[in-house]
């Protein structure tokens, strides 16, 4: 009799990830393709469906005894509804009956970032710890919270917005609406806009004087990311350094409140901004044991995040173990 495969499924607002794998987290066959969610939410479920009768196909008749979701936003969990995923045009969407009538499987529905944090605890940098905090820096900022081997998930499913915890309440605006969001503060967006806006106050200085991101951006500060931000930092940019330092900084306090609250086992960082290495993690971890208390750093590891981009998928692929029996 052969072992159970599970689907796991990461939806994003630019590519739909997929992969079969067993329990252990051994992928068999992974599959991609755009979200397009431009083309509004009917096309969206109907590239979700062909890509997971791609990876059925993969599997075998009767193989699969189980499929598991993530989408980004907040869902009813319980009663297998996207409440609203702007990025997808999603509101108020059945996904998972619309799932389960499709594929005649039952479906897990999960938070994006809760189900990389899971990924990382059971198959990644958390595996072995029952009590960890997940961020994700990128484009924005998330977060998935485990105590004692289970998702924190609130009163409904909202548990674990890190990235919206306010730590300047008069400072910058916020995609939420709120201003002084860690996530306005130390995002992926929030150190490209704050390197663009010291890159025009500088001006074109003299050759030697100017910072590496004129170089880097072909003298168009409209072209700016927080990679670039990164490579120049790497290459010991004053400018840059001095943005990363800032954004870091302002990161490594908020966590210092989140251990002050939580007292983890572990701190798991990813998402494109986690690449930046010691860039990163160094004036993290400094600004984080000046905030929290000194016995609760103490042997406390903030470590990068090790599943990539198939933490979502991995995640979904775990809960789904965990939630569907292997017999069902």
């Amino acid at each position: 009799m052969s072992a159970a495969k599970y689907i796991g499924i990461d939806l994003g607002g630019t590519k739909i990830a997929g992969i079969l794998a067993d329990a252990g987290g051994t992928v068999l066959c992974r599959e991609q393709i755009p979200t397009r969610a431009e083309e509004g939410q009917e096309k969206v479920i109907t590239r979700v469906f062909g890509l997971i009768r791609t990876l059925l196909v993969a599997a075998g008749t009767g193989e699969v005894k189980g499929i598991g979701l993530c989408t980004p936003g907040p869902s009813d969990l319980k009663a297998g509804v996207v409440i609203e995923a702007p990025n997808l045009k999603w509101k108020d969407l059945p996904v998972v009956a619309l799932l389960e009538e499709e594929f005649n499987l039952p479906v897990v529905l999960e938070n994006d970032a809760n189900a990389a944090a899971y990924g990382e605890y059971i198959y990644g940098a958390a595996k072995g710890r029952k009590d960890l905090i997940y961020l994700t820096v990128s484009t924005g900022i998330g977060g998935g919270i485990i105590v004692d081997g289970k998702i924190v998930y609130g009163r409904d499913y909202s548990a674990g917005e890190a990235g919206h915890m306010v730590i300047l309440p008069d400072g910058p605006p916020c995609s939420c609406g709120r201003r002084g969001c860690i996530e306005a503060l130390a995002s992926g967006s929030a150190i490209a806009r704050e390197a663009k806006a010291l890159l025009m106050k500088e001006g074109q200085r003299a050759p030697g004087q100017a910072s590496l991101l004129w170089e880097i951006t072909g003298g168009d500060p409209e072209r700016l990311t927080a990679k670039e931000v990164g490579e120049a930092a790497a290459q010991g940019d004053p400018l840059a350094l001095s943005v990363l330092e800032k954004a870091f900084r302002y990161l490594g306090i908020a966590l210092g409140n989140l251990v002050n609250l939580l007292n983890p086992e572990i701190i798991v960082i990813g998402g494109g901004v986690a690449a930046m290495g010691p860039l990163l993690f160094r004036p993290v971890v400094r600004a984080m044991e000046t905030t929290a208390f000194a016995h609760m750093c103490r042997d406390l590891p903030v470590v990068p995040a090790l599943l990539g981009a198939e933490a979502g998928t991995k995640g979904m692929v775990a809960l789904a173990c965990r939630k569907i029996p292997a017999g069902g």
